[in-house]
């Protein structure tokens, strides 16, 4: 048994020993293998460097949406925008400074563009007729004042056809009494000149009988006063002279007389005096009342119309009235109002224009007055029916901050504006805005004096604010 033991015992060691002779087989057999494939070393180095690399990325991947939600909520908490110069230059960003200014408070409101007093006519038939075959004007054209719009041919009843047929008669019955009068007036001034050549003859005469009346008294005178003739035949000289000189005498009156009387200048008859009352009976010329363009044409060339149709409607836009609605409890504040200013969609320029008047009356509906104002519009910009949008000054002022309106950005229902902290950071603040005025606009509160907004990028920071990894990207201006 000790034996046996002592064998047990010796062999207990030789057995513990027995791996560790195996584990040297084993390495000597690697060693071995190794020495019979050296590229499996690098093989396997580098297999573990790429599973390092991928391991770290992985993550670094997955803590980073936490580390950037975190940064962008602190962002966001703090209204702080980082922009570099870099992408300042590539956007061309802009900045204006906020001026503390007195301004006039803003009555604003929305109104609509319409005709001017007497700058918009139709033009209709006061009779009943068919259009001629004159052209009539289209749409666009320029009619001046008075020039033909169309001809409408009448067409007359059976009645009206026996008056014109009575009104004929009688006009050619008076051509024929004044062609008759015309005769008589004649046959009178023939008579008159035949008696002022008569009585020129009979003067003629009674001068030549006077003068030898004369001197045959003077004659007689002398055989007298030489004791050669009687005092019968020197009497009978005389008397012969003085009745010779009273026939002489009433013949020079009476050539006076019809030598002032004057001929009778007989009436002047047309030969067509009366043969044009078919045609102005049966057509009528319609003309333009004002100077303007035609804006409507409502009937075509042989259409039948009837006393009243409008037939074209003319505007005239060189000035037109602007007509907007004013709420009752801003009409206390607009005394006094002279200017206003509006917009339209349809063009950026401001309007403006001189107010006419301010309604006395107030819709019981809406509770507002109508304020009219007038506008030049020369170049026929404004079209009737436009939208404006309507500013008028009021007498009230208030103190505001002002700054260009296109600072200001609307974001998520909010008015907001970004203001320059430093070079490369700015804020975002929200507003509250006041009443505009023209390129600017009121800030109530929000921007202090002398701090600087940006104009020209907003939209741009907007973007930096909310996907910084976007940064510069986009290149909006505003």
């Amino acid at each position: 048994m000790t034996e046996n033991e002592e064998q047990q015992t010796g062999s207990e060691p030789i057995e513990s020993d027995k791996p560790t002779h195996e584990a040297e087989v084993m390495s000597e057999d690697s060693v071995g293998s190794t020495a019979k494939k050296p590229w499996l070393v690098p093989v396997i180095v580098v297999g573990l460097l790429l599973l390092s690399i991928i391991g770290l990325v992985m993550w670094r991947q997955s803590g980073k949406p936490a580390e950037q939600a975190a940064v962008e909520a602190e962002k966001s908490e703090a209204g702080t925008v980082k922009f570099l110069m870099e992408q300042q230059w590539l956007i061309k960003m802009k900045l204006a400074q906020a001026e503390e200014q007195t301004v006039s408070r803003q009555v604003t409101t929305v109104g609509r563009v319409v005709p001017a007093a007497n700058s918009q006519a139709l033009v209709s038939t006061p009779v009943a007729g068919i259009l001629s075959d004159k052209q009539l004007p289209r749409v666009g054209q320029y009619l001046s004042a008075g020039q033909a719009v169309a001809v409408v041919r009448q067409t007359a009843t059976s009645t009206e056809q026996a008056q014109t047929r009575a009104a004929v008669a009688q006009v050619e019955a008076q051509r024929v009494q004044m062609e008759a009068q015309n005769a008589q007036i004649n046959v009178e001034n023939a008579r008159l000149e035949s008696e002022k050549r008569t009585a020129a003859g009979e003067v003629e005469t009674a001068r030549v009988r006077l003068n030898a009346a004369r001197r045959e008294a003077d004659r007689t005178q002398r055989l007298f006063d030489g004791k050669a003739a009687s005092q019968k035949q020197l009497q009978s000289a005389q008397s012969e002279r003085e009745a010779v000189q009273a026939s002489y005498d009433s013949a020079v009156k009476r050539r006076d007389a019809l030598g002032a009387a004057r001929t009778i200048t007989p009436s002047r008859v047309n030969p067509n005096f009366g043969s044009g009352i078919n045609s102005i009976s049966n057509t009528l010329t319609i003309s333009a009342p004002f100077g303007g363009y035609v804006t409507k044409v409502n009937k075509s060339v042989g259409e039948q119309v009837s006393p009243g149709d409008a037939i074209v409607e003319i505007s005239n836009l060189n000035t037109v009235y602007v007509e907007a609605p004013i709420f009752e409890r801003d009409l206390n504040i607009l005394s006094g109002s002279r200017t206003a200013s509006f917009t339209t969609s349809a063009y950026p320029q401001e309007f403006k224009g001189t107010v006419l008047d301010i309604g006395a009356t107030i819709d019981e509906q809406t509770r507002a007055a109508n304020v009219i104002f007038q506008v030049d519009n020369a170049g026929r910009v404004l079209r009737l029916g436009m939208q404006a949008n309507v500013r008028l000054d009021a007498e009230q002022s208030v103190t505001a901050m002002m700054i260009p309106k296109e600072a200001v950005l609307e974001a998520e229902g909010k008015k907001i504006v970004y203001v320059l902290l430093s070079g490369e950071e700015f804020q975002r603040r929200e507003v509250t805005l006041g009443d505009e005025y023209g390129d600017e606009i009121a800030i109530l509160s929000g921007v202090e004096k002398g701090e600087r907004v940006v104009t020209q990028g907003v939209y741009q920071l907007r973007l930096q604010e909310l996907r910084p990894a976007d940064a510069g990207v986009h290149s909006h201006e505003t």
